[in-house]
Order: structure tokens, then C-alpha cells, then sequence
């Protein structure tokens, strides 16, 4: 059983060059802060990138990559999917703002009311970057931002222009696709935008032109995290650096330190 385990495991997990892995997304600025200096605070990478086995493009982890990009670490460790697999399912994330619509974004933006349910639709086919959503006595408004027709580096380059152009220093939340109306009963306006297919999300991150922040939510399913693969190693050969993996993951095994939870975790970093 425990031979199988280690066997199941260590065929997910490669080293790759950090140079031939391809991001998708941008970064968020605060974030990747964060990180790098938790990285270099503990001399780990605590989860492996997790990668297209047949593309090398990242499907979790652009932060991750953009922290190993800044401090030169030229290997990384990647869990390798199938994405192709049905069970990989992509959403996305929304923007939740604690104010008013008419607080956040300058003048200049162009807005068209629009029924929420029609414009869910419309958003599908990319006739708008965005649509704002807040509730008012107990109703909801909502408005396109910057309505158009959109192919897919049209509609990037708009939202970075609608993300560009929120006027003011506050708080955006990134919330999963999922708890929009959660927000919305708290107050909140939230951004709503389409989720973009596989197809479109390995053709951004070949051509170099990655999304906005948090454009993607990938649900994954055996998700391999705490790793924590010591950075010195990423720093080797890279046989070196795969034999410390294989090493490392046979000694955590067989002292029984895996565990695999089917039901929903709150993991906290």
C-alpha cells in the first residue's frame, strides 16, 4: 500500500526549467510580496507549480513562478495534470468592492444598465469586460462596463483597461464565482465576468499575453500540497534536484506523513 502511494505520487512530480514553464495571469503586486518573502523566510517552495503535462503552462501557482523568476531559481518542482481531463474544471474569480458603482470607476468608463440575468448571457459571448452588480433596496442593478463585441485579446486588453482605471485606493476582494450573492447581500458591488475555456487559457499563456489578476479559478482534483521543497535544491542540478524530491517523498511516506482528505478543507497559510 505504501509503495503504491509513493509510486501514485512521485509520477505526478517533476523538475522543470523555470524558463520553459508558461503563466497565464498576471500577478497581484501585495500578493506576490507576501510570498516572496515567506518563500525566503522558511528557504521553501511549499506547493509545487501545477502544470499542462502536454503544454508546460500554469495552471496554479503564476505567483509562485513570478517568485522564483525574481529571486533566479532556475528549477522548480511541477505536479504534471492531464488538462484535457473533464474533472479539471475551470471558473473564475469576481471583484468585490465594499462602495457604491458610481464610487469606483471614473467618468471616462463607459456604462449600460442591463438585466442581470440577460447580462449573465451576454458576458458569455464577451459583449463587456465586466458587469457591475450591487443591490438596492433589496433589488438588483446591474450595469456592462465598457459594452462591446469582443475577440479574446480585445476583451484582455479591455479589462486591463477597466481594472486600470478604478479611481481611488481600496480594497478588492477576489472571490470565487460561486459567492457573489453572498457579497451582495453584505453590500458589496461585484464585478462579474466570464470564466475563459481551457482552450483560450493555453492560447493566452503561449502567445505571452496572460489575463488580468485572478482571471482563472482551476479546480483540480488530488491536488498535491505543503511539499515544501527546499529552495536550496532548486538551486542544483536538476537530476540533483530530483533525486532530494524522490528522497524527501519516500521518507515522509513511509513515516506515514500523507494524508488525502475527499471533503472540502480550509487550509491556512
Amino acid at each position: 500500500m505504501t509503495t503504491l502511494l509513493l509510486e501514485d505520487i512521485a509520477k505526478q512530480l517533476d523538475i522543470f526549467n523555470v524558463s520553459e514553464l508558461l503563466p497565464h495571469e498576471q500577478t497581484v503586486p501585495p500578493n506576490l510580496k507576501r510570498l516572496k518573502e515567506a518563500m525566503l523566510n522558511i528557504g521553501q517552495l511549499v506547493d509545487p507549480i501545477i502544470v499542462d503535462k502536454e503544454t508546460k503552462v500554469v495552471l496554479d501557482g503564476n505567483h509562485r513562478l513570478k517568485v522564483l523568476q525574481i529571486i533566479e531559481c532556475p528549477l522548480s518542482v511541477c505536479q504534471t495534470v492531464e488538462y484535457k481531463d473533464p474533472k479539471i474544471v475551470v471558473g473564475t474569480w469576481y471583484l468585490a468592492v465594499n462602495k457604491p458603482i458610481e464610487d469606483i470607476l471614473k467618468t471616462n468608463i463607459k456604462v449600460e444598465k442591463i438585466d442581470c440575468d440577460e447580462g449573465k448571457k451576454a458576458l458569455t459571448n464577451s459583449k463587456a469586460p465586466f458587469m457591475a452588480v450591487c443591490k438596492k433596496d433589496g433589488n438588483q442593478n446591474a450595469c456592462f462596463i465598457e459594452p462591446g463585441s469582443y475577440r479574446l485579446k480585445e476583451l484582455i486588453e479591455e479589462q486591463n483597461y477597466v481594472l486600470s482605471s478604478m479611481k481611488g485606493d481600496f480594497d478588492i476582494r477576489y472571490i470565487p464565482d460561486d459567492q457573489s450573492e453572498e457579497y451582495l447581500s453584505k453590500g458589496y458591488s461585484v464585478f462579474f465576468r466570464r470564466a475563459y475555456t481551457k482552450d483560450e487559457i493555453i492560447k493566452a499563456a503561449k502567445d505571452h499575453n496572460p489575463f488580468p489578476p485572478k482571471s482563472t479559478r482551476h479546480i483540480i482534483p488530488d491536488r498535491i500540497i505543503r511539499l515544501n521543497m527546499r529552495l536550496g535544491w532548486l538551486h542544483e542540478e536538476k537530476s540533483e534536484a530530483l533525486r532530494h524530491l524522490n528522497e524527501m517523498l519516500a521518507n515522509r511516506v513511509y513515516n506515514g506523513n500523507v494524508r488525502r482528505y475527499v471533503e472540502p478543507v480550509i487550509v491556512i497559510y
